[in-house]
Formats: C-alpha cells, structure tokens, sequence
C-alpha cells in the first residue's frame, strides 16, 4: 500500500483561475510501499513514427502510433510492430518509442534487487487520433480520439546497459486521456488532451504526482480535490511540404486510401490552471484530515 498525501475532500473554495501553464511533475516508477519520486520533471520527450490511413477522396484521415500499431495490418500486409520488443527496440538494441524525461532524474525506475540484473519500468504510448486533411493539403485537424501513457519494462546485465531484453508482456495502461482539440502553429502540430477523475487507472494513480508545500500531490487527488482537469499538452513538428509529399508518395494504397509513414519529435506538458494550488492542497489536506491508503497493483 502506498501513502495518500491528500483526501478527495474540500473542492468549494479552491476555485482557479488564470491560463493553464507547464507544471513540474514527478514520477514514482517503483513498485514498493512509499512514494519515492527522484526528480522533478518538466516535459517528457518522445521520438515516433507514425502511420496515417488517409482517403485522398474525402480527406478523412486517422493517424495512429505506439501500441495500438502492434499487429497492425494495412491491405491484408503487416504495417506495424510484431510485438512490444519490436516496438520499443531499434534495430540497433537501442530504446525507440519510449518516453525521455527533461530533465532526467537519476535512476528513476530502475531496480537492482535482482542484481545483476536490473529491471527498468519506462513510459511508453499509444494514440489513435482521426480528423481531415486542411486545404492546403499538408497539415490536419484532428477532430477526435485517444492518447495514452503505458508502463513497461526492460532489463540488462549491471555494467551492460546496451544488452536490453524486453519484459515480454509487461506493458500497463497508467492513462487513458480524453481528446480535446488541435491545432497548427508554425512548424509544430499542437495535441491537447484531457487527464480527467476516470483517467488514472490504478497503477496510474500511484505513479504521477505534483510536489506540495508539505509533500507529494497525485495527479488523482489533485483532479478530485480541485474538480479540474489536467491538461496534456502535446507539440510536435511538422515540415512545411512533408504531409503533401507523402501523401503523393505513399507507402501503400487500397482502392482511395493512402498509407504513408512519418517521424515526429514530440514534447508533451502536464499543465494546470493554477500551480500553485498543488502546494494548498498539500499544505491544507494533509493537516485536516491526515492520511488515506489506496491499494497498490
């Protein structure tokens, strides 16, 4: 069992106000009975690939990427991942299609008590996003879908941290957001999406918090606490052209749809209207009602 640091009591009279903004965020990736985040954490960093099915008669496009691309097959071909290995790992042993943390805590979710062996849980994802084709023909606008944050695990032998094996089967929803708009800027798409009081998934729910006055906040106790959401804000980059010349050079076709590819480096923000709230609740919750206990996965 971990530690709560908050009730979900006392939402009347936290009202917020003002824009959201980026917030620092922590990570307790251990699978134990405290909460022990290592470090506060800005943004967390993501290299892709994705994969679009457009239809060149309607504009309609769906776009997906990460887990949901396991078994993925386009024209009776596979167009994916055989498995989560093959997701996660390049073709040179190195991570792909893993969360990187900016900036990054040392050691966060590492475990050596089966040493030599470390046993590593990271963060990874899975999106599937639909919308249309703009008039200009090179950019979208996503009307709807899903984006979530999964666990998953990898080991290697101490000292060989390029020998990486894949926990087969280890990956664990922790978020199941709720889409809310996008739109373009230049050189960049932005991808808003929901962390609403259904999001968390259990394991979620002991694994994101913010830092109080007097402790550590989960994203769950801050959300039910504040009747707010949290805010994912997602940006990635877009080259003036690219979408036009994929789209004319696809990697396959079926019938009026069009299969093309495309890599992305993605920042992605937990943002709230009001930080500052975080260190009320702390301070407050704590003090007037003590402590809750939520059972561990």
């Amino acid at each position: 069992m971990k530690k709560l640091l908050l009730t979900t009591t006392m939402a009347a009279g936290l009202a917020l106000s003002g824009q959201a903004a980026a917030t620092p965020f922590y990570l307790d990736l251990t699978d134990d009975s405290t909460v022990n985040p290592r470090g506060s954490i800005d943004a967390l960093g993501l290299q892709y690939d994705s994969v679009s099915e457009v239809n060149t008669l309607t504009g309609q496009i769906t776009s997906r990427g990460g887990l949901g691309l396991i078994g993925y097959t386009f024209n009776g071909s596979n167009a994916g991942f055989t498995d989560l290995a093959d997701l996660v790992l390049s073709d040179d042993g190195g991570l792909q299609n893993t969360f990187t943390y900016d900036p990054e805590p040392n050691n966060l979710g590492s475990d050596g008590s089966g040493f030599p062996t470390i046993v590593v849980t990271a963060l990874t994802f899975d999106f599937e996003l639909e919308g249309f084709l703009n008039p200009d023909g090179d950019s979208v606008s996503y009307t709807g879908g899903v984006l979530d944050i999964y666990s998953y695990q990898y080991s290697y032998p101490f000292g060989d941290d390029d020998n990486i094996t894949v926990v087969a089967n280890s990956e664990n929803l922790l978020v199941n957001s709720e889409f809310s708009t996008s739109s373009i800027d230049p050189g960049e798409q932005v991808i808003e999406s929901l962390i609403t009081e259904v999001s968390l998934t259990p394991a979620g729910q002991e694994t994101f918090y913010f830092e109080g006055n007097s402790g550590f906040v989960s994203f769950q106790d801050y959300i039910d606490a504040t009747l707010t959401d949290i805010l994912i804000y997602a940006t990635q980059t877009v080259t003036v052209g690219e979408l036009a010349n994929s789209i004319a050079n696809p990697i396959d076709v079926d019938g009026n749809t069009v299969l093309i590819s495309d890599n992305h480096a993605v920042t992605v923000e937990f943002r709230v209207p009001e930080p500052s709230t975080v260190a009320v609740l702390s301070l407050g919750l704590i003090s007037m009602f003590g402590f809750s206990r939520r059972s561990k996965k």
